[in-house]
């Protein structure tokens, strides 16, 4: 039975250990993330949507095969920020809504405050925040950024911008009313900073695109590039209207991901620059694709946590490969930047995710560990394991997975391997029982006659 009650637990060790880069300048960094992009949406998964520009950061850095994520938004994008798992702050099965007075706790610090502390005097997000927009202490800027521009919701219009009725577009402080596409604005935004920071010393710029999440929303001049709009007009049945509109959403973030790649070659930058892409979870399948993967956005099957991902760094890492067995992800990103930089003090609060630098670089092929995906799910390198779930996309006893002879996760090993499964089953329990920081509760809870602030401004402190 999947238990998420809560007991006191102590904080994991970092793993990751120091490797300077001696004699080397520190690397900027940029990190892409795309929401709700499908692993079987990306070009080099074999789509029919082309992605050229993802695809060349997987063929020319490392492409990330074993990449997992949180199933949903903010508990994704939690653990990305601080390397600790989201369900420590009371993330574990939905996003922040509109009417929701929560944040990431004050005290956990961010990839922001952790660069900003060791010599990147710029540091820049780019898009959807989605960690807490009730309050000054949630806001961007006060989690160790120094520059934003973009929604602290999610699911915006694309193009008024607005949540629930009011305008959710910020910089800074301040309400912005540019006019456009908001992946067109994201883009532009993102090739700004990377010419006024090049020269700066080392910068971070994480671009978290909005595409291709609801509404499905795109350019007609983006959609004509796959389909005549008189034909795609003609459409009646929505879900085909859709995946049109949705193809055209991710090629329009594919060709932004582009510019920003070649801003950062014609600045002199991509020599020296980590570029990380992935999604922030599977897709809904309400136009995308998670295929050949089971399940979907929500779930623990690898549909809605293992996604599309990789990173490059010329004058860092081995490229040009694939780890097709190492288990890494979100909350493993902070540990492996800080082990980058040369941070000597160990964290605290203590990271959950470990340094991948030694695989990355190419010191280590392998790195054996079990990672939590959150209620009631634990992966490593060759099982998986996802006790009772909570709704009808989940299995209905404990079920085990076997890698080796099911990739596809179509076969209960639960009774054949009693022994991995009680380990494993052992560390879920652990972490499911984790006292959060906030009690989570359902999505729809205090929404009923809420009311948007005026141009989402915060006034609380």
């Amino acid at each position: 039975m999947n238990i998420c009650k809560a007991l006191p637990l102590s904080a994991l060790v970092f793993a990751g250990g120091i490797n300077m880069i001696d004699a080397q300048q520190k690397p900027n960094v940029v990190i892409i993330l795309a929401d709700d992009l499908g692993w079987g949406d990306v070009g080099y998964h074999g789509s029919e949507i082309p992605t050229p520009n993802i695809d060349r950061i997987a063929r020319e850095g490392i492409e990330l095969d074993r990449y997992y994520v949180a199933p949903i938004s903010s508990p994704t994008r939690a653990g990305l920020m601080t390397g600790r798992y989201p369900s420590r702050f009371g993330f574990r099965e939905a996003v922040i809504p509109p009417w929701r007075n929560v944040g990431l706790p004050e005290g956990e610090r961010t990839i922001a405050d952790v660069l900003g502390e060791n010599g990147y005097p710029n540091r820049a997000i780019i898009g959807k925040w989605h960690l807490g927009h009730s309050r000054k202490a949630f806001y961007p800027i006060n989690r160790g950024f120094t520059y934003f521009y973009g929604h602290l919701n999610g699911a915006i219009d694309y193009f008024s911008h607005k949540r629930d009725g009011e305008l959710d577009w910020h910089e800074n402080w301040e309400s912005n009313y540019d006019e456009g596409y908001s992946t067109d604005l994201i883009t532009d935004k993102a090739v700004e900073q990377i010419g006024k920071y090049a020269d700066e010393g080392p910068f971070f710029i994480y671009v978290a695109y909005n595409a291709p999440h609801t509404p499905f929303q795109a350019p007609e001049d983006e959609i004509a590039k796959h389909i005549p709009l008189d034909k795609f007009r003609a459409i009646e049945n929505q879900k085909e209207r859709n995946r049109w509109i949705y193809t055209a959403m991710v090629t329009r973030m594919d060709s932004g991901i582009g510019r920003i790649w070649d801003a950062l070659e014609e600045s002199g930058q991509l020599d020296n620059t980590i570029v990380l892409f992935s999604s922030d979870n599977g897709g809904d399948l309400a136009a995308s694709s998670n295929a050949p993967l089971r399940g979907t956005k929500f779930t623990e099957w690898d549909g809605g946590v293992r996604v599309p991902a990789a990173i490059y760094w010329k004058n860092g890492f081995k490229n040009g490969r694939k780890l097709e067995k190492q288990v890494m992800g979100f909350v493993d990103i902070l540990p492996t930047l800080a082990d980058i930089i040369g941070v000597k003090d160990r964290p605290e609060p203590a990271y959950d995710g470990i340094s991948m630098y030694s695989v990355l670089k190419g010191r280590k092929d392998h790195i054996d560990r079990d990672m939590y995906l959150g209620c009631g799910a634990l992966v490593n390198s060759d099982w998986k394991l996802i006790l009772t779930g909570r709704n009808s996309k989940m299995p209905k006893k404990d079920f085990l997975v076997r890698y080796a002879d099911d990739p596809y996760e179509t076969k209960n090993n639960i009774e054949n391997s009693p022994e991995v499964a009680r380990r494993m089953k052992e560390i879920v329990f652990k972490y499911d029982t984790i006292t959060p920081a906030y009690p989570e509760e359902p999505y729809g809870h205090g929404s009923k006659g809420f009311v948007a602030p005026d141009e989402w401004r915060v006034t609380q402190p």
